[in-house]
């Protein structure tokens, strides 16, 4: 028996399809909500029921807790998923859907006000025995105490806003005269994100890795840690490409984290899962708690893949009153192989990051073995500029690490998307990075490598563009004539069906 009847995903894009098609699967009904901007997405037509909830906007849609609620009641809904980003972290969301006599697929309101921020969860961690960096306790109220304490630790440092997540607010630096240019502008970044300007201080660790471990835990004090995810990559504190298990990790290392892992869940009545995102020092070898994220990951299709569970249909079935399934011994027993999965971004690397909305005008996804792609996006979609650019996810898994990059390096070329603009040309460049290769890198690896990589990537746009120019001039210069045979032939001697135009000879790599 499903452990819901109807269940709807509060969310949008590729991990509000993930999440209908494993609510189908398990024999629910899938409902969608939707703003203006996405009424015609890939996840308002796979679901069963699709509601509308305000404008393109977050704030007037995804964001609208009233909006969302009033969608679940119309749907008579029993459960709903948050996904992640949006509300899925926020309390307010989690009563009112308690509230609705709706269960949350996540943790309860309860429990995330026990976690309302960053230095809640420090204060836990401390408490549980969670290794965490030396810094504030709390708010650092002003400038000058932030001066003292940065003195005190010894720089470099990280400025942090305790709110929110995202990388907004988070700064690292390495002098008083830059802490004194980053102080207020820190303030406002958080106050504007997240609607409190409240900042604090961690030392830096050095030459760290960003390395985060799943916990799964049901409503009956059972936990265990599917091991870590390797987050490292990554460009202004946002991921880009993830992997597990760490290939930085020993066997030891990772097992010493588990017990005040299990015993922070412990301490909170903690319940489905819940990620610990940790810095970790490659020279000390320290472990440096940053914080717990209440809700699934973007990432959790490689632990998935590496331990051959299905994480959305656990955290439905443990927020319904399951048990946990396996113990810690059962779950070790289970892992196997390297997953890497690549976050495909609407963005263009060749230009800071930019964003870039528009419509998709050809989509092809790649197959094969050990190849899976959750995607939000399809032919004909369009990308608007108003939320995450984050549109697929691409994830390969191999035997070994060496095994799961060969199979990124051929997915990451079989896969194209025309008309906007995505990462997938970059991480072909880190792909066959020596560094990447033998896991030598730390989280200011793209930028340390950001003028060998631009550089590649404009040759690349050359060459497109050469050939481009090409085809488009043999095109245009072909004069069609009728043969004896009545078949289109050019005056060359090649066949020809038909005058190549200009819309028609875009490249797609």
């Amino acid at each position: 028996m499903p452990p819901f009847s109807r269940v709807l995903v509060a969310n949008r894009g590729e991990i509000a399809t993930r999440v209908l098609k494993a609510i189908k699967e398990m024999g629910m009904t899938a409902i969608a909500v939707y703003s203006e901007a996405d009424k015609y997405a890939v996840h308002t037509k796979y679901a069963d029921e699709a509601y509308y909830i305000g404008k393109a906007p977050a704030l007037d849609s995804y964001l609208n807790i009233e909006h969302i609620i009033d969608a679940a009641e119309k749907a008579h809904v029993d459960a709903i998923h948050p996904g992640y980003g949006f509300l899925s972290e926020n309390a307010e969301f989690a009563e009112a859907v308690e509230k609705a006599g709706i269960t949350f697929i996540g943790p309860s309101s309860e429990v995330m006000r026990k976690i309302k921020d960053k230095l809640d969860g420090k204060r836990l961690a401390n408490m549980a025995g969670v290794p965490t960096a030396p810094g504030s306790d709390g708010p650092v109220t002003s400038i000058d105490e932030a001066l003292k304490l940065a003195e005190k630790i010894g720089y470099p440092i990280m400025v942090k806003a305790a709110s929110g997540g995202g990388g907004v607010g988070i700064t690292r630096v390495d002098n008083q005269d830059q802490l004194m240019d980053v102080w207020e502008r820190n303030k406002r970044l958080a106050y504007q994100a997240f609607g409190k300007a409240d900042l604090f201080i961690e030392k830096y660790a050095v030459n760290p890795r960003h390395i985060e471990f799943q916990l799964i835990g049901d409503k009956y004090g059972n936990y265990v840690v599917a091991w870590e995810r390797e987050c490292t990559i990554q460009r202004r504190n946002q991921k880009l490409i993830e992997e597990a298990p760490s290939p930085a990790l020993k066997m030891e290392e990772r097992e010493s984290m588990f017990e005040p892992i299990i015993k922070f869940g412990k301490l909170i009545n903690y319940f489905t899962l819940g990620t610990f995102e940790t810095a970790f020092s490659d020279v000390s070898r320290d472990f440096y708690f940053l914080e717990l994220n209440k809700r699934l990951q973007v990432e959790h299709p490689t632990t998935e893949l590496i331990f051959r569970i299905d994480l959305v249909k656990l955290q439905i079935k443990l927020a319904a009153g399951e048990h946990l399934p396996f113990s810690q011994e059962d779950l070790n027993k289970r892992v196997r192989g390297t997953a890497i999965e690549y976050r495909i971004n609407a963005e263009d690397a060749l230009n800071n990051f930019t964003g870039s909305s528009g419509f998709v005008t050809y989509y092809r996804e790649p197959t094969g073995p050990g190849v899976r792609v959750d995607s939000g996006i399809e032919s004909g979609s369009y990308v608007p500029p108003y939320y995450d650019s984050l549109v697929s996810k691409l994830i390969v898994y191999g035997e070994s690490r060496e095994y799961a990059i060969q199979a990124g390096i051929r997915a990451l070329a079989d896969y194209k998307i025309g008309g906007i603009k995505t990462t997938i040309e970059l991480y072909k460049w880190i792909m066959q990075d020596p560094d990447f290769q033998e896991g030598k890198f730390s989280t200011s690896y793209i930028s340390q490598k950001t003028d060998q990589f631009v550089k590649y990537l404009r040759e690349q746009e050359e060459i497109k563009a050469a050939i481009a120019a090409e085809i488009q001039s043999r095109g245009l210069l072909r004069t069609s004539s009728t043969d004896n045979k009545g078949k289109a032939q050019s005056k060359s001697g090649w066949k020809t069906y038909g005058i190549i135009t200009q819309s028609s000879t875009r490249v797609m790599w």
